[in-house]
């Protein structure tokens, strides 16, 4: 193995043990505001969804930076290989599944925009499992040997997929914004388009650097953005909630559930349903 070989691969161990102590870190940063968030809330999608897309990803990326610093030798790796990737899927379904339940509530809770998401995001999910679990064999010379923390050329793909994705729910945000708040002076819509756009622009960015890592470098930097990828999903995910609070804005922004004076500009749509919105200032009014 050449020099730049090795270095690759200690750089992707750092990087993956990195990103491992930054999603710990986060997570003590904003206990405190998934606990006021938390506390007094039914079990519901949402909450399901949110523990799925906060917990999850410890598991993924503590398993992967040991996988990252153990010495395998002549032990068989796929089984714990396969369940690390299953775990990382998992924790990005949820992390993907609450940008959804943003858009949602964004477009006034209108069903049609979820039933178009959800059928889109299935069929993302689907493509991506399918690239990820029989990789397409891109006739490329250099095969990484086995247990090493590289991956082949053709793992670019579910992050493309993932890429794209994430560019169809920018640009689905940005169309609800001009369509229904343009000229809007409500700053609780402001900030939730504003929040959700820059969430979206960072998973977008974090997965086009896997695919460009993969895509172009020497396969032994090909994990190196492994772990920040399902971090980066995790941490912007929880902040989509934690950040509500302090406007103390319903998860789902309703003509009902959203005080008059921050709607004077919101669409005709959010007069047709508030589905009995989980807010998160009901906790507050709990504890009141």
């Amino acid at each position: 193995m050449s020099v730049a070989d090795n270095f690759g691969l200690q750089l992707a161990k750092y990087t993956n043990v990195a990103a491992a102590a930054i999603l710990i870190y986060d997570y003590f940063v904003t206990l405190y505001a998934e606990v006021q968030w938390a506390c007094g809330r039914k079990w519901g999608i949402i909450r399901i969804t949110f523990t799925v897309s906060r917990y999850v990803p410890f598991a993924g990326a503590l398993m992967t930076s040991y996988s990252a610093v153990k010495t395998w030798g002549t032990q068989d790796c796929a089984p714990f290989n396969d369940a690390v990737n299953g775990i990382h899927f998992l924790g990005i379904i949820a992390s993907e599944g609450l940008l959804i339940a943003r858009i949602y509530g964004f477009s006034g809770n209108n069903n049609a925009f979820l039933i178009v998401l959800l059928s889109f995001g299935s069929a993302t999910l689907v493509t991506a499992v399918i690239l990820s679990a029989a990789p397409i064999n891109l006739n490329i010379p250099g095969v990484s040997p086995p247990c090493v923390l590289e991956g082949s050329r053709s793992s670019a793909l579910p992050y493309g997929v993932l890429m794209f994705y994430e560019i169809v729910l920018m640009f689905t945000t940005a169309f609800l914004r001009y369509r229904y708040y343009l000229g809007s002076h409500s700053t609780l819509m402001r900030s939730i388009y504003r929040d959700g756009l820059l969430y979206m622009f960072c998973i977008m960015m974090i997965s086009t650097a896997n695919v460009i890592v993969i895509a172009v470098l020497p396969l032994s930097y090909s994990e190196m953005l492994n772990t920040p990828q399902i971090v980066t999903h995790s941490v912007l995910a929880s902040r989509i909630l934690f950040n509500l609070p302090v406007n103390k804005a319903p998860v789902f922004p309703t003509y009902q559930s959203t005080p008059s004076t921050e709607m004077l500009s919101c669409p005709p749509e959010f007069d047709a349903m508030s589905g009995g919105g989980e807010t998160v200032g009901g906790a507050d009014h709990n504890h009141g």
